[in-house]
This record gives C-alpha cells, structure tokens and sequence, in this order.
C-alpha cells in the first residue's frame, strides 16, 4: 500500500511538471481558466485515489476494528500528505532540479493567499509537519 501511495504521488507529480513545465515551453499561457479546473480535478484526484486505497484495504481485510482504522488512516494520510503539498516538493526535486530560492513566492498554493506569502522553506516545513502528523497517526494505528 505505501508503496502504491508513494507511486501515485510521483506519478501525480509527474503530470504536474508536463503541465507546467513541457506544455508551457510549447506555448501554454496560464489562464484561471484552465487552471482552476486543472487545480480541481488534480486535487479530486488525491481524493478519489485516498477513498479507493481505504475501500480496498478494507474489502480485502478481515474487517475488524483495527483493519477499519487502517483504512481510515490510508484516507487521512493522502488527503494529509495533499494538503501538506508532498507533490508539490516532488515536482521540483524529482522533475526540476531542485527547489526554487527563498525569495520566489510560490504564489499558486493557497497558503500564499492565506498567508501573503509562501515559498521553498515554507513549504518544506508544511510537508516536514503533514509528515509527521502521518507518523504519529500510524505510530497510534499500530499500537496495542
């Protein structure tokens, strides 16, 4: 399953930096338009995929109270994981070399609209947090 995970979030990543960096270099002009609709379905997507992998844990388990945790807990930490922006800081070092400077607003995620500001370190320590909810919310699932 954490496998799967990871693999859907590089692969999410993925088709994030074709849109944004490929189809951009052939002529893509940035448009709300495109984008809001672009931005709503990528994030369906996390939440579709967080509902399919909890229905399958708990279809193919024994179904007792510690397998529907389990797949509560693989819900929570997509979405988690999403919202915490993991995709987003697997985009620039899987696909683009690394994280923009500080001093480039990442003005595209809503906590820069929430915040006034928003960039590369900012961003780590939101997917670092997000990250160790997960751990703790595993490290509570798994105990006895």
């Amino acid at each position: 399953m954490a496998l799967s995970v990871l693999s859907f979030f590089c692969l999410m990543s993925r088709i994030d930096f074709i849109v944004h960096r490929t189809l951009y270099h052939y002529g893509l002009k940035f448009s709300y338009e495109w984008a809001n609709e672009y931005w709503i379905t990528y994030t369906a997507t996390f939440i579709l995929f967080s509902v399919v992998m909890g229905l399958m844990y708990w279809l193919s388990s024994n179904k007792t109270a510690k397998d529907l945790k389990i797949s509560f807990g693989l819900i929570v930490t997509i979405n988690l994981l999403m919202i915490g922006g993991l995709q987003d800081v697997m985009f620039y070092v899987l696909w683009a070399g690394g994280l923009p400077p500080n001093n480039v607003t990442w003005w595209w995620v809503p906590w820069a609209r929430l915040f006034g500001i928003w960039n590369s370190l900012t961003q780590v320590i939101l997917t670092v947090f997000a990250s160790s909810i997960t751990a703790f919310l595993w490290i509570n699932i798994f105990r006895k």
